[in-house]
C-alpha cells in the first residue's frame, strides 16, 4: 500500500521536488490535500531553486542522457538502507569517514548542497585548530616568508594583525629590509646611511620595519604635496642662489651678500652674513666647510665655513680673478660667464688650470663629473666637453630659447630653458628623448630657471611662482607647490626638504619629513 502525502512527509521519505501533478498520480485521496498548505520545512529551497513544471532546474542540462534517471527506492527499503548506512558510518574510523563524505560529494546536487550550507554552514570548523582555514599556517616558513615577500609595505603591516601566526611571519626583519631595497623605497646613499645609523640599537641591531614606516610617510607626503614650510627673510633684494647641508642653508642674493641661515632653529632670520662681493652674488656651491661663490663682480671666492657647537666662523680664503663678466654659473671648480667662457680652476691656489670656449653667448649653466663637463648658454646650445683635454664632444641643439639650468648622470641630460620646456637628452647620442611642457605634461607656464633632480624625481622652479615635481622615470607631474609670492629662481632638495629662493627676497624650506 502506497505511503500517503502526510505519511510520507512525517516518515522524512515526501520529495517536495515532485510536481503537483506527481503528487496527485499517487491515487491517494489524501493527496488532494490543497498544494499551499503542504508543510514546509524550514530548509526549504529559495525561490531561484524551485524545480520547473517538467522537474528540470535551472541552469542545469535537460538532456536525458546527461542527467540519467534513477530507479525509484520504496519508503521501506529506503528507511531499511539508510538504518544499515548509518549503523555503518558510526563504526567507521575518522578517516573513514572523511572518505565516505568526499565520495558523497561527487554526487550530490544544487538541493543537496543547499541544505548543507543551511544546516552545518556555522558548524563546518567546530573543534577544528585555530588555523585550520589559513592556508599560510599550514605551510613551512620559508614558503610563507616567500609569499608575504610580495607584499607592500601596508598589506604587510596589515597582515601583521591578522592572527598570532601572521603577526610572527609579518615581523621577520628580512621582509621590511627587502622592501627597503626595491626602488620605491630607497633613499639616497647618504640619507640611508643616516636613517640606518639612527634605527641601530647598541647591540647592532637594526629596525628596518620602522625605517620603511618613516620611509612609507616621506612618499605619501611627497605624492600628496603635504609638507611643513617654513620662510627665511632677511635679503633686501631677491634671492639667485641657494645651497643647504644638514643644519643650514646659505643663499645668496641681488643685495651682494650672502647669508646662512640654521635649519634646526625656528628663527626665520639669518645666523651670519658673508660681505666681500662688490656686486650681486649670483651662484654658490656649498661641499663641507668649504663654500664657492660667483658674483656679477666677475670674481669667484672661496669661503671657509666652519661651524662647531661652541662658535662658527667665516673667512675669504681666496679670490679667483679670471672671467672679464659676470660669473653666472659654477659646481666647485667650474664655472661659466656672460663673457662666454666655461672655466676650470684650482680651488686651493686660485689658478685657472683650463679654458673652455665654444659658445656664442653668456653660459648660464655649467655642470661636471670625473671626466665631461656640460654647459648651457643663452646661445640655446648645449654643449658636452672633455675634462682633461677641454675639447667639445658633442653639441646639443633643440630649445628655442637660451638653456638656464641643466643637470645629468651616467645616462641622462635634463635641461631648463626660457623657452618654459624642460628636455631630455641622451647623453650617449645627444638626441633629446623627451619634453616636458604646459600643453602636454601640464609644466610650467613660465621661464624656467632652475632645476634639479636623483634617480627618482626631477624638481624645477619657474617665474610662474611655482615648484613642480615630476617622476623621473614617467615624466609625469607629480605635484606643485605653491608658497613664493613671486618667480622661484633657484632650488635644491633631497629626499626629506626643499629649499628655494625667490624675488620675493625670501628663502623658503619645505619639509616633507614632519606632516
Amino acid at each position: 500500500m502506497p505511503e500517503t502525502v502526510n505519511e510520507a512527509i512525517v516518515n522524512g521519505t515526501y520529495d517536495r521536488n515532485l510536481n503537483k501533478e506527481t503528487a496527485i498520480n499517487r491515487n491517494n485521496a489524501s493527496a488532494l490535500v490543497c498544494w499551499s498548505e503542504l508543510p514546509r520545512k524550514a530548509y526549504s529551497l529559495p525561490h531561484r531553486y524551485k524545480a520547473h513544471i517538467m522537474g528540470g532546474w535551472r541552469g542545469l542540462p535537460q538532456d536525458p542522457s546527461a542527467c540519467p534517471a534513477t530507479p525509484a527506492v520504496s519508503p521501506a527499503e529506503f528507511k531499511q538502507q539508510f538504518t544499515r548506512m548509518r549503523q555503518w558510518f558510526n563504526r567507521f574510523s575518522d578517516e573513514q569517514k572523511n572518505r565516505v563524505l568526499a565520495e558523497l560529494l561527487e554526487h550530490i546536487g544544487p538541493s543537496q548542497l543547499h541544505l548543507l550550507s543551511l544546516a552545518i554552514g556555522s558548524r563546518l570548523h567546530h573543534g577544528c585548530p585555530p588555523n585550520c582555514e589559513d592556508p599560510v599556517g599550514w605551510l613551512p616558513m620559508d614558503l610563507g616568508l616567500i609569499i608575504f615577500s610580495y607584499l607592500d609595505p601596508v598589506s604587510l603591516a596589515q597582515a601583521s594583525h591578522v592572527c598570532r601566526a601572521w603577526h610572527s611571519l609579518a615581523s621577520q626583519d628580512c621582509l621590511w629590509k627587502s622592501l627597503s631595497l626595491q626602488q620605491e623605497w630607497q633613499l639616497s646613499p647618504s640619507s640611508h646611511l643616516k636613517q640606518l645609523a639612527q634605527y641601530t640599537d647598541q647591540d647592532g641591531a637594526v629596525d628596518w620595519r620602522q625605517m620603511i614606516v618613516e620611509r612609507y610617510r616621506l612618499h605619501r607626503n611627497w605624492m600628496g604635496a603635504h609638507c611643513h614650510v617654513r620662510t627665511f627673510e632677511g635679503h633686501t633684494e631677491g634671492v639667485s642662489c641657494v645651497q643647504f647641508d644638514d643644519h643650514r642653508i646659505v643663499s645668496g642674493s641681488h643685495d651682494n651678500t650672502i647669508k646662512v641661515w640654521n635649519m634646526r632653529t625656528n628663527s626665520r632670520w639669518s645666523v651670519q652674513t658673508l660681505v666681500g662681493h662688490s656686486n650681486m652674488v649670483r651662484c654658490l656651491h656649498l661641499a663641507g666647510n668649504r663654500l664657492v661663490s660667483g658674483s656679477a663682480d666677475a670674481t669667484i671666492k672661496v669661503w671657509d665655513v666652519e661651524e662647531t657647537s661652541q662658535w662658527s666662523s667665516i673667512n675669504c680664503k681666496v679670490t679667483m680673478i679670471g672671467h672679464s663678466s659676470t660669473v653666472r654659473c659654477l659646481q666647485r671648480v667650474v664655472s661659466g660667464s656672460y663673457d662666454h667662457l666655461v672655466k676650470v680652476w684650482a680651488l686651493a691656489s686660485g689658478e685657472c688650470l683650463r679654458t673652455l670656449a665654444g659658445h656664442q653667448e653668456p653660459v648660464l649653466t655649467v655642470a661636471f663629473d670625473d671626466d665631461k663637463i656640460i654647459s648651457g648658454a643663452a646661445d640655446k646650445t648645449i654643449k658636452v666637453w672633455q675634462l682633461e683635454s677641454g675639447r667639445c664632444q658633442k653639441t646639443l641643439v633643440g630649445h628655442e630659447d637660451g638653456v638656464t639650468t641643466l643637470t645629468f648622470d651616467q645616462t641622462t641630460i635634463i635641461s631648463g630653458s626660457l623657452d618654459c620646456t624642460i628636455r631630455l637628452w641622451s647623453l650617449a647620442t645627444g638626441q633629446c628623448v623627451g619634453v616636458l611642457d604646459w600643453m602636454s605634461s601640464e609644466g610650467h607656464t613660465g621661464v624656467i630657471r632652475c632645476l634639479a633632480a636623483d634617480y627618482r624625481r626631477i624638481v624645477s622652479a619657474s617665474d610662474d611662482k611655482t615648484i613642480k615635481v615630476w617622476d623621473r622615470d614617467t615624466c609625469r607631474r607629480l605635484v606643485t607647490l605653491r608658497n613664493h609670492t613671486d618667480g622661484v629662481t633657484c632650488l635644491a632638495f633631497n629626499d626629506h626638504v626643499i629649499v628655494s629662493g625667490s624675488y620675493d627676497k625670501t628663502v623658503k624650506l619645505w619639509d616633507f619629513s614632519v606632516c
